[in-house]
């Protein structure tokens, strides 16, 4: 229960940081908005996200996975169905800004709650099946949200998503406790102090080297999952809208196949955080590199193929959560989880951003080019081959 019940709310928030990909078109006619202002709107649910994730840290191991994901989706779903009210881009950016500090304790929370209630040989597995779990919300924001957008506008289709968000955080709130009955849970305020956690936290090499990591791996893969490869799909390839949204769930796929994976081979396959993590990123650099050099060209069974791959690549770096966790005390989970997601919200919004400006720049013409969108694609390549280079310098996770 409690786990299907974290899953469904995760679920929420990944449907909600992807959603613009598919109605990108309706919200730049309606808010009248260039593919920069786009990308800079769709941004800000990860800029608020990411801010949150500094008192989300202290709230997770003082106050409980629990509170913080049930009251925060509450807060959020208000923001949803703000944006789907929405006039203007001032109003849109304010409630997408909303939605991001209401969704920013669903993934974190659910990692606590998993560290509270199963054996930590077991984290990186769970974590692969919620990160597996999760994809059904980019799932439905592709095919399905589609759908409800040619059937009943995306204002209106927006807004049932925000009330549905409403009614799961309330089952969430009534249903879910913070730990079993019969485990003592560190009370709040015991232990080391909360400056003396960020001390620590900060002063970890492997802190700093598996936060870039999450970066740019999240970063590039969030900006085209999330954005920027609905628009390439519709305005380069000439595909229908149903036909896009059918290769977005491509990517979707690929991480529903590739976080269980990346968890098992991890926990029991390779036994390493470090090696998986690296064999993710080798494998993102290679379906970017193809997306950079056209070499699909309008194909879209070979663009659907290196999507599929690419979500399974990707999906790989939710080891890394394992990884950080495993390099700090028990104590610390809140801190060490929510210390590295800060960096990996913030990529996305670097990159949802950065390639709105990319693909205005390097158009060809009036409107978004090929070459534009090669260029941001190639961008993407570099960031995530950095990562690669500077996650090599880490340490690997103490056998579990």
């Amino acid at each position: 229960m409690v786990f299907f019940l974290c899953a469904s709310l995760f679920i929420c928030s990944q449907f909600h940081r992807v959603s613009n990909a598919v109605i990108a078109l309706d919200l730049s006619r309606d808010l009248g908005i260039s593919a920069e202002s786009l990308g800079a709107l769709t941004a800000a649910f990860f800029y608020s996200f990411a801010a949150m994730q500094i008192p989300l840290a202290m709230f997770l191991d003082r106050v409980g996975g629990r509170a913080s994901m049930g009251f925060l989706s509450l807060l959020g779903s208000a923001g949803v169905v703000g944006f789907s009210l929405a006039g203007s881009m001032e109003e849109a950016f304010l409630a997408r800004i909303l939605v991001g500090v209401g969704m920013a304790g669903n993934l974190m929370g659910s990692l606590k709650l998993i560290s509270n209630w199963f054996p930590p040989e077991q984290f990186a597995t769970l974590s692969g099946v919620l990160m597996a779990l999760g994809t059904l919300g980019n799932m439905l924001a592709a095919t399905p949200l589609a759908l409800l957008n040619e059937a009943a506008g995306w204002r209106n289709g927006i807004r049932i998503t925000g009330l549905v968000t409403a009614a799961l955080a309330v089952a969430f709130l009534l249903l879910v406790r913070e730990a079993p009955a019969h485990i003592r849970m560190q009370g709040r305020g015991e232990g080391i102090s909360l400056f003396a956690e960020v001390r620590h936290l900060l002063r970890l090499k492997e802190y700093w080297l598996i936060s870039q990591g999450t970066f740019f791996r999240y970063g590039t893969f969030v900006a085209i999952q999330g954005l920027w490869a609905g628009p390439y799909l519709l305005e380069v390839l000439k595909v229908p809208p149903i036909v896009a949204g059918n290769l977005l769930l491509m990517l979707n796929l690929g991480v529903v196949v590739g976080s269980p994976l990346g968890g098992l081979l991890s926990d029991r396959l390779i036994g390493s955080r470090k090696k998986v993590v690296l064999m993710g990123l080798a494998g993102m650099g290679f379906c970017l590199l193809a997306l950079a050099m056209g070499w699909c060209g309008a194909g879209t069974f070979c663009v659907g193929a290196f999507f599929l791959a690419l979500g399974v690549a990707s999906s790989f770096g939710q080891v890394m959560y394992a990884h950080i966790k495993e390099m700090l005390p028990s104590s610390m989970t809140g801190m060490a989880l929510t210390g590295i997601n800060l960096f990996t919200m913030l990529g996305a919004a670097a990159f949802l951003q950065g390639m709105g400006w990319v693909v205005d720049r390097w158009a060809t013409g009036p409107g978004p080019s090929a070459q534009g969108y090669h260029t941001a694609f190639f961008v993407a390549f570099g960031g995530v081959m950095l990562g690669l280079i500077l996650y090599s310098f880490t340490r690997d996770a103490p056998r579990h």
